[in-house]
């Protein structure tokens, strides 16, 4: 069946229409099945409800090109979803077209493919109910580089399901929301790594090779829940083989938001970022990251060398909005400098 409903995003009323079946849950409601989806943004938002029935399921193919699930749907119910497509101005959202993706927090299940050469998908949100991931639902979606999930850190989650389906580098972002604004409250960032079968033996036995922290990193996960501890503990193994960009990227998240970190964790996250601030700050600039600059001038954890280098990356590359923040934060911070102030 077709459903239609409309959503309110950056102050914009944008329509959707979603092809879908029904089927009804172990509590006698009827539920949902998103098959495909139809708006009229890259950046697109299901609801927790649409006419009523609750949303738990994205189908197989869902958000893939057309031609992956146009097959697996009937032909009348193509045209219906097409006439109304037409009629209000919306578009499939899917293959590369689609950047980023909310999901409700009803969700609990992703089916095979649901992502399937989404190839510019940057950012999927998600709720700490969704625990089934099947195989192969993020193939080819190589631009994935945010999982941020609904939850707290320390409690139990279905995080662990979506970093298992990636063997790419990504950050995992756990958020409080409220009624109008997502304030993350934890941040992990997973390095890749890469995996190989090699041949042992005259019995074509074969093993597989993993190289990278980063898979190991997946595994420290206890009842759903980061094993924190852990996974702090690896970052010194990591050192000796993870760029300094993972690495930074690792220290900094821990330490804007520190959940259940150890002070002597914290030592080692800073004398890193501190031996490699202008790695951090390249970075940072490239990937508009004013938080992280903000933060660590404001504990003394860069300098104003780091600082400066920062405003000289940014002017060098245009970022307008960031070069009068920076300047502004070394204004404000002029007291623990040796200058009074920055001159642009």
């Amino acid at each position: 069946m077709i459903l239609e409903y409309d959503i309110i995003q950056q102050e914009i009323d944008i329509h959707y229409a979603v092809l879908c079946d029904m089927y009804t849950e172990d509590s006698g409601a009827n539920a949902i099945r998103l098959l495909r989806v139809m708006g009229q943004t890259a950046e697109v938002v299901i609801p927790d409800y649409i006419d009523g029935y609750r949303v738990v399921s994205v189908g197989e193919y869902c958000f893939s090109a057309r031609n992956n699930c146009k097959m697996r749907i009937p032909d009348g119910e193509w045209k219906e979803l097409e006439n109304i497509a037409k009629e209000k101005g919306l578009r499939e959202l899917c293959g590369d077209y689609i950047l980023d993706i909310v999901l409700p927090d009803n969700v609990v299940r992703l089916e095979s493919y649901a992502f399937y050469n989404c190839r510019n998908l940057k950012k999927i949100a998600f709720g700490k109910e969704l625990k089934q991931v099947d195989n192969d639902a993020f193939m080819n979606c190589r631009g994935l580089a945010i999982l941020q999930v609904r939850g707290q850190a320390d409690k139990p989650t279905g995080a662990q399901y979506f970093l298992k389906q990636l063997n790419k580098e990504v950050e995992l972002q756990f958020a409080d929301n409220t009624d109008a604004d997502v304030r993350i409250c934890g941040c992990f960032y997973y390095s890749e790594y890469t995996e190989s079968y090699e041949e042992i033996g005259p019995a074509h036995i074969f093993q597989l090779d993993v190289q990278g922290e980063g898979y190991r990193a997946r595994q420290l996960f206890d009842n759903g829940v980061i094993d924190i501890v852990r996974y702090d503990s690896i970052f010194e193994a990591s050192r000796a083989l993870e760029s300094r960009y993972t690495l930074s990227r690792m220290a900094a998240g821990r330490l804007l938001y520190p959940v259940n970190l150890t002070d002597t964790a914290k030592e080692t996250y800073i004398e890193f970022i501190k031996s490699n601030a202008g790695d951090v700050m390249s970075w940072a600039v490239k990937e508009h990251r004013l938080d992280i600059i903000e933060f660590l001038s404001s504990n003394d954890i860069l300098d104003e060398s780091s600082l400066k280098k920062a405003l000289e990356l940014a002017k060098q590359s245009g970022w307008t909005t960031g070069i009068t923040a920076i300047i502004d934060i070394g204004n404000r911070l002029s007291g623990r400098f040796k200058k009074n102030r920055y001159e642009f």
